[in-house]
């Protein structure tokens, strides 16, 4: 699932790369292991618990249904990322958090540590990539 979210979100920005134009992120202004400490460690870890555990667990607490679940936790990832531009509140927020809330509010059915771990992972896969490319430039 996270490699699929990653080349969705890929495509989806490449496309629009083309109409609107790269963004410019602020993460490139920071020396590369905070780069790393931030995309690779920091963001996944707290971006799951607030963005993820904690409004499906809301919702869960409403009798919420799935759907509601996932976009419990879209709606604030999306908004989290939209600051960084279209591109990025596009591919890294909606789709992004798309694939992470579905990962999420699947796996809490099993249990809690594995809807955090899978999500976790899954975000540090979601963002190998762009930390690789803005540690490159």
């Amino acid at each position: 699932m996270a490699a699929e979210g990653l080349i969705v979100s890929i495509i989806a920005g490449l496309i629009l790369c083309i109409f609107i134009g790269v963004p410019r992120r602020a993460l490139l202004d920071l020396p590369v292991p905070s780069v790393l400490a931030l995309t690779l460690v920091i963001a996944p870890v707290v971006e799951t618990l607030l963005l993820q555990a904690l409004p499906v667990a809301i919702a869960r607490g409403l009798k919420a249904g799935f759907k509601v679940q996932i976009l419990a936790s879209l709606i604030p990832f999306t908004l989290l990322h939209l600051p960084e531009g279209v591109c990025v509140g596009i591919c890294a927020g909606l789709v992004g958090g798309f694939y992470l809330a579905f990962n999420y509010a699947h796996w809490i059915e099993k249990s809690l540590w594995t809807a955090l771990w899978t999500t976790t992972v899954a975000h540090i896969i979601r963002n190998s990539l762009p930390a690789l490319l803005i540690t490159l430039v």
